[in-house]
């Protein structure tokens, strides 16, 4: 039985979306303290069918009409749960799953061979492994699923009744889950016009050009400031976003320090820092530092972008490169014979198109 789940919605509203009766004092509690609107999802069956793609449409539907951030779905062993897991997520939303105790050892050996192995592997491991995150009840819970090796995002939940009359401790500890979980996975909903915002400020903070602002103006209206504030923590220029958005006369809110901002880690994170923190290159370079240091600074610069390559590369790594292309005086035939001669022309190219698209550079500052 699909007990549970919960959204909160992109928009002013959050929703708490549930196909059971939740119980009075919880469902007070979130109304009225967190002014959370529940909504009754329609209920998945498997007695025929008919029904089940037809509760399914309406599981889609649902939603597609409410879009919410987060979906949270309670409960174990049930392929249903999963099928509610996998539509959410293949839909774009964030999804957390709660376990209650399911996956604990002395309900995973009653019969495993016989009647556990077959939906572990069909649908109860996908649920926990391709969730964002998994809430545990408590520290045994959270012990287990670790030791299963399944999900290493598992937050703890603090071990409370309703009897206790501490209910808004609970309430408080789910938003802060929901929260990072969806702070983790803010890419999932930033939109072009956000990106687009930080795009813009770093090239009017990093160009000496006189830039209008008229175009840009009103702009920040639709914008969500705490997605562009992750981004541009990734991208590593949050630091310089305050300056880019005055010359561009946005209305920007002062950036908060994200880096306190509780996130899961993220493997394919790029790599923060400048093109100095970078993996020195491992290719000789014949130019020398001492000789002619602006030369040698290009060069090694570009060995190190080939070495992240270019998907990887930062907002900040392209404002460095573009500040050595357009406003330092080297000698641009000695730098093209040394790329040539370690084989980086055809990076370097690459390179100079995506700086040239970011900043509409001039044409005549090409190497090659």
């Amino acid at each position: 039985m699909l007990r549970l789940v919960t959204s909160v919605s992109r928009q002013a509203e959050s929703y708490l979306l549930t196909s059971t009766q939740l119980a009075p004092d919880i469902e007070e509690q979130l109304t009225q303290i967190y002014k959370l609107k529940i909504v009754r999802l329609p209920e998945l069956s498997m007695s025929n069918p008919l029904k089940l793609y037809q509760s399914w449409k309406e599981l889609k539907k649902a939603l597609q009409m409410i879009q919410p951030d987060l979906v949270h779905v309670h409960g174990a062993w049930n392929p249903l749960l999963y099928l509610m897991e996998r539509t959410a997520r293949h839909n774009g939303f964030v999804t957390c799953i709660s376990t209650y105790g399911g996956m604990a050892p002395e309900i995973l050996n009653i019969d495993f061979f016989k009647k556990r192995m077959l939906p572990l592997l069909c649908y109860q491991a996908p649920l926990i492994r391709h969730s964002t995150s998994l809430l545990a009840i408590n520290q045994k819970e959270w012990e287990d699923i670790r030791n299963l090796n399944l999900k290493k995002r598992v937050e703890i939940l603090p071990e409370i009744t309703i009897r206790d009359g501490s209910t808004d401790v609970l309430s408080t500890a789910l938003l802060a889950a929901y929260r990072k979980a969806i702070d983790s996975s803010y890419k999932r909903f930033i939109t072009a016009d956000e990106e687009i915002f930080v795009e813009r400020c770093v090239i009017a903070a990093t160009t000496k050009e006189p830039i209008s602002g008229s175009q840009y103006m009103g702009a920040e209206d639709s914008l969500s400031f705490r997605r562009v504030f992750l981004y541009a923590y990734d991208e590593d220029v949050i630091d310089i976003l305050p300056a880019g958005a005055h010359r561009l006369f946005c209305q920007m809110p002062q950036p908060q320090n994200v880096a306190d901002i509780p996130r899961y880690v993220d493997k394919k994170a790029k790599k923060r820092g400048g093109l100095q923190q970078l993996p020195s290159p491992v290719r000789k370079i014949k130019i020398s530092n001492e000789d002619k240091p602006l030369e040698y600074s290009v060069v090694t610069s570009l060995l190190k972008a080939q070495k992240e390559g270019i998907k990887r590369l930062t907002l900040r790594h392209k404002s460095e490169l573009y500040d050595l292309f357009r406003n330092k005086d080297f000698d641009e035939d000695v730098v093209a014979e040394e790329l040539s001669r370690l084989r980086l022309r055809r990076f370097t190219k690459k390179i100079q198109r995506k700086l040239h698209d970011m900043y509409n550079m001039p044409q005549g500052f090409d190497i090659f």
